[in-house]
C-alpha cells in the first residue's frame, strides 16, 4: 500500500512546497538513491585511480630494478663474453632473468594481494552497513601480461645499449 501511494505523496509534497511553503525541505527515496549512487561512483573512481597509480609505480619500480641489475653487471657481461658466451646466449640469459623476476613478483603479488584484499578489505567492509564486498583478481590478471612484456623488453633494450661499446671498451671501462 505504501509503495502504491508513494508517487502521489511525492507529488502532493512538491505541490505543497510550490504553492504553500517554498522553504520546505523534501528528501525523497529517489533523491537518496541518486545521492548514494553518486557517492558510490565517486568512491569507485577514487579507488580505481589509486590502484592505477600504485600499479604504475610498481611497474616503474620493477623496470628500475631490472635496469639497475643489468647496468651494474656490465663488467660481468664483458668478462663472460670474452671467454666465449655469445651475444645471443647473453641476451637469452637476461630475458630469462627478467622473466624470473616477473614470475617471483607476480607470485608474491597474487599471494599477498589475495590475502590483503580477501581478509583486510573484507573486514573493513563488513563493519559498514552501506557497503558490499566483491572480490576480483581481474586487475592483477590484466597487469600480468604487461609485467611479462616488460620482463622481456627491458633486458633487450638495456643489453642493446650496453652492447654499443665494444667488448674491449667494456672490459677497460670496468677496470
Amino acid at each position: 500500500m505504501a509503495k502504491e501511494n508513494q508517487a502521489d505523496a511525492e507529488k502532493f509534497l512538491e505541490d505543497y512546497r510550490k504553492n504553500t511553503d517554498k522553504n520546505l525541505p523534501i528528501i525523497s527515496k529517489a533523491t537518496l538513491a541518486e545521492q548514494y549512487q553518486s557517492e558510490t561512483m565517486s568512491t569507485v573512481i577514487t579507488g580505481m585511480a589509486v590502484s592505477v597509480i600504485i600499479a604504475f609505480v610498481g611497474i616503474l619500480n620493477f623496470i628500475n630494478s631490472m635496469v639497475t641489475a643489468i647496468v651494474s653487471r656490465k663488467k660481468e657481461f664483458a668478462m663472460i663474453q670474452s671467454v666465449g658466451m655469445t651475444t645471443k646466449q647473453l641476451r637469452k640469459m637476461l630475458i630469462f632473468e627478467g622473466l624470473d623476476y616477473a614470475v617471483l613478483t607476480l607470485a608474491a603479488s597474487y599471494l599477498i594481494g589475495t590475502l590483503a584484499v580477501g581478509i583486510g578489505v573484507r573486514v573493513m567492509v563488513a563493519s559498514s552497513w552501506s557497503s558490499t564486498f566483491q572480490f576480483t583478481i581481474m586487475p592483477l590478471v590484466l597487469c600480468t601480461p604487461v609485467l611479462l612484456l616488460f620482463a622481456v623488453i627491458v633486458p633487450c633494450i638495456c643489453f642493446k645499449n650496453i652492447e654499443k661499446a665494444s667488448l674491449v671498451e667494456r672490459l677497460r671501462a670496468a677496470e
